[in-house]
């Protein structure tokens, strides 16, 4: 077995708490990224789990044993570093293989484990090559595969692909993830990127201040955020501070009044408004169809930015701004002809609108 559970885990340097009774499972085989802004304790979390950062409290249980005092060594993971940490001097080979030299692993399987980690990325051609003859992105996938030579019962991923350029990035993500799926690897990856949490992770976790906020799926996390922050990091989110008038009616501190889901409890008065950007549909003033679940309110174009395959559309609905994002229009129909300072029906589903609490 290799799931992992974390309990109570918590760092502290002096008086400053950077890890606060943090708890977290990930089952085996499954995917977990830890996703949050630089100096939420996503990191200092990874190395804890590594080894490289001995935790102030709590428990670390990989496959049941409680390894949150062993040295790195021996703690059975193979992590894979944002800088890939390569030895210069030494080949593609002899990189791959170094975990298994200072496990003391015979030279026959330790050369035969190399072979099979450089097949499994593909680079088994390059093995005599140096490091500074690599790619950037052929040194992370030699990072990856040295990781992989030691049969870990987990992978640690720390930022890997924030060394790459915006296309190698998409790549890469894509045989991590293969790579990893079909090898039933449990694995924890930490990140900024939430494009690339979105793409590669099973389950999401949202760490702001050392606290996980939220955890869930990507689509959870994205369509039912539990608060601002989660709304607000991931994707985009219009936000509108405001207080709920009555079941499903919202109104801004512009005095604006905003339908939403019915069901939203934010256990509060003063709430926010949040609706995604996609959400909302865009017509021609007042000749939008309205259905007993939608919202319609007309509203003012205050700019537009062509983004190819979209259209983002700021709008000015009665002094509250609101953006929408919609697939570009086609030439020769009505919306193609809006423009900045025309008038717009607007609608959505009430459903698709969230009242979250507001942040103390």
């Amino acid at each position: 077995m290799s799931e992992l559970t974390i309990e109570h885990l918590a760092k502290a340097y002096g008086d400053s708490r950077v890890v606060e009774n943090l708890n977290l499972h990930i089952e085996e085989g499954e995917l977990v990224a830890l996703l949050g802004p630089s100096g939420c304790g996503k990191s200092t979390t990874l190395r804890m789990i590594a080894g490289f950062v001995k935790p102030t409290e709590g428990r670390i249980l990989l496959g049941g044993e409680d390894i949150a005092r062993l040295p790195p060594y021996r703690r059975d993971t193979g992590m894979v570093f944002q800088s890939y940490a390569l030895f210069p001097h030494m080949s593609v080979a002899a990189n791959v293989g170094f975990g298994l030299e200072m496990r003391k692993i015979g030279r026959a399987e330790r050369d035969e484990r190399i072979k099979k980690a450089l097949s499994m990325v593909r680079l088994d051609h390059l093995a005599e090559r140096m490091p500074r003859q690599l790619s950037g992105g052929q040194q992370q996938r030699v990072a990856l595969a040295r990781a992989l030579a030691i049969n870990p019962k987990m992978l640690l991923l720390d930022e890997p692909l924030s060394n790459l350029d915006a296309k190698l990035r998409g790549e890469v993500q894509h045989e991590i993830r293969n790579l990893q799926q079909r090898l039933g690897l449990t694995t924890l990856m930490v990140t900024h990127d939430q494009d690339e949490a979105l793409t590669m992770a099973d389950r999401l976790a949202m760490m702001e201040g050392g606290v996980v906020r939220q955890i869930g799926t990507p689509q959870e996390i994205y369509d039912t955020p539990d608060d601002v922050y989660v709304a607000g990091f991931i994707g985009r989110c219009n936000l509108i501070a405001g207080r709920r008038k009555a079941p499903g009616l919202f109104v801004s501190d512009s005095g604006t009044e905003l339908r939403c889901n019915v069901t939203t409890d934010a256990g509060a008065e003063a709430v926010m408004f949040a609706l995604r950007p996609e959400k909302i549909k865009l017509a021609p003033a007042d000749q939008a169809p309205l259905a007993d679940d939608q919202a319609r309110r007309n509203a003012r174009i205050t700019g537009m930015a062509y983004l190819g395959a979209q259209t983002e559309f700021e709008l000015d609905l009665e002094g509250t701004p609101l953006v929408a994002v919609m697939p570009t229009p086609s030439r020769n129909t009505p919306l193609a002809a809006l423009r900045p300072g025309g008038d717009v029906s607007v609608t959505w589903q009430t459903e698709d609108a969230r009242l979250l609490p507001q942040r103390s």
